[in-house]
């Protein structure tokens, strides 16, 4: 199998490259020419580099992507972008070569956290939320804090935090925001690897202890029946197929509560790996059409080796 990662410079793309079978992947490639310079981080060898134009100039990424395809005799092609996936799954019959990508209804709706929010309206784990551009909505929230994201974003790019609705500039009440309730308690990613059918077959629950730019550097890996029945759930209602990762965040009467779900591999996934659950490895048997083992993974703390390099 001879492999293509998208997005080389970012943390999902560099640990793919890492926690795939040696000699699996034989090209990556960035929209940044930079990034050349990951490769050699890594510490992996045989894997050639390209740029790419940005995955918004639609037709000049799809040529090139295939152009590397073809060069390279590429069987698999797994993204790493958020930008990237809407491209990869709205068309994947226009690359000539299989893509690991979740359907494009799922990733439109994971990519946007009102659209997400929606889709889960009448589940428990739904936070209490509202997108609005009008100040009079906001008073749901009463007298308690309100947490500000945009509705589409990376990471905690573009969040606030608010003592109260009153304290928010008007500027920033637009529908291209999500206001939500503040949610005090612990906050745990899930790595999910799901099969061709959109059935869950390896979560991986931990808590985010240390964060470096949004991306766990230290975690703890812990089995949760509470979150694991959460991601069956939305595994039912979103179909997935392959990685994703799915954020939840406790409440403050202890209640899990999903803050976001992006449908690919995550940055913190060498956590998941040292815990004994190498995910990456597991798509590519199960990709080769290979039974996937019951995976015994360990509870313990972590570190992030890759991004410790």
């Amino acid at each position: 199998m001879r492999i293509l990662v998208t997005g080389l410079g970012g943390p999902a793309g560099t640990n793919v490259v890492n926690l795939l079978p040696a000699g699996s992947v034989v090209a990556a490639c960035d929209s940044n020419p930079k990034k050349r310079e990951e490769l050699a981080r890594t510490g992996v060898s045989g894997v050639r580099f390209y740029t790419v134009p940005h995955a918004r100039s639609h037709d000049a990424f799809k040529r090139a992507i295939n152009e590397i395809i073809k060069r390279e005799n590429i069987d698999v092609l797994i993204p790493t972008v958020d930008e990237e996936l809407l491209v990869f799954s709205y068309r994947p019959e226009h690359f000539n070569a299989r893509v690991v990508v979740s359907p494009y209804t799922t990733i439109k709706t994971c990519n946007d956290k009102a659209l997400l929010y929606s889709a889960i309206s009448d589940e428990p784990f739904c936070p209490r939320h509202v997108v609005t551009g009008t100040r009079q909505d906001l008073a749901v929230f009463g007298s308690g804090p309100v947490f500000m994201k945009p509705r589409q974003g990376r990471g905690s790019r573009g969040t606030r935090y608010f003592q109260n609705y009153a304290e928010i500039p008007q500027e920033l009440i637009s529908r291209d925001n999500v206001f939500c309730e503040h949610l005090p308690g612990q906050e745990y990613t899930v790595d999910v690897l799901c099969d061709l059918g959109g059935i869950p077959v390896v979560m991986v629950p931990r808590k985010r202890l240390d964060v470096i730019s949004g991306i766990s550097s230290r975690g703890e890996t812990q089995r949760h029946p509470e979150i694991e029945e959460k991601v069956k759930k939305l595994c039912n209602i979103l179909r997935f197929m392959g990685p994703s990762n799915m954020q939840f965040k406790a409440d403050r009467t202890g209640s899990m509560k999903l803050v976001e779900i992006n449908p690919r591999f995550s940055g913190g996934l060498p956590i998941t790996a040292e815990a004994g659950a190498n995910i990456p490895e597991l798509l590519c048997m199960m990709l080769s059409g290979k039974d996937i083992p019951r995976t015994e993974w360990k509870e313990g703390i972590f570190n992030n080796r890759i991004m410790k390099r």
